[in-house]
């Protein structure tokens, strides 16, 4: 299946202290754990405290049709992680919120290796989904997420463990 994913967009490659060594296109850090590239995640919450799943897009090259945290993505050439954070949400779910940082953290997962920086928010909708990149979003609650780890992105899963939700 053909993907929707740049595999030239160029990603930030960094040591495991987090200091930027280099520049790796898409194609090349999913392919290859030993390139540590920096990522984001946004977790947002309900006013029912539910949280926001985003099923992913058919046509990602990671992890197709799984449900994953509310918006992510990689760190470009030349962002930091809150505009990354900010963009992300933009353009996956078209909203611009106030995001709340929580933490950073190292992730290796069974594809990629990542330095990941966790945003939080509060919302309630609505959402402007950008088709190519999410198939639907919906909240739901700590107890039904418990019940489709199979279901999660490994990448989500960790994120939720972090978090306490797991």
């Amino acid at each position: 299946m053909k993907t929707t994913d740049n595999q030239d967009e160029l990603f930030i490659v960094v040591d495991k202290n987090d200091k930027i060594i280099g520049y790796r296109t898409r194609k090349d850090c999913h392919t290859d754990k030993s390139l540590i590239h920096r990522s984001t995640s946004i977790v947002i919450f309900n006013k029912k405290g539910e949280i926001l799943l985003q099923k992913r897009s058919l046509t990602k090259d990671l992890y197709p049709g799984l449900y994953t945290v509310s918006a992510s993505g990689h760190v470009n050439k030349g962002e930091s992680y809150t505009d990354t954070a900010n963009r992300e949400i933009y353009e996956e779910i078209g909203i611009k919120i106030p995001l709340k940082f929580e933490k950073k953290r190292f992730f290796e997962g069974p594809l990629e290796t990542e330095f990941d920086a966790i945003f939080t928010a509060n919302y309630d909708g609505p959402f402007h989904l950008n088709t190519e990149e999410v198939e639907e979003v919906e909240y739901f609650s700590r107890e039904k997420i418990r019940n489709m780890i199979d279901r999660l992105t490994p990448f989500a899963q960790k994120t939720f463990e972090e978090l306490g939700i797991l």
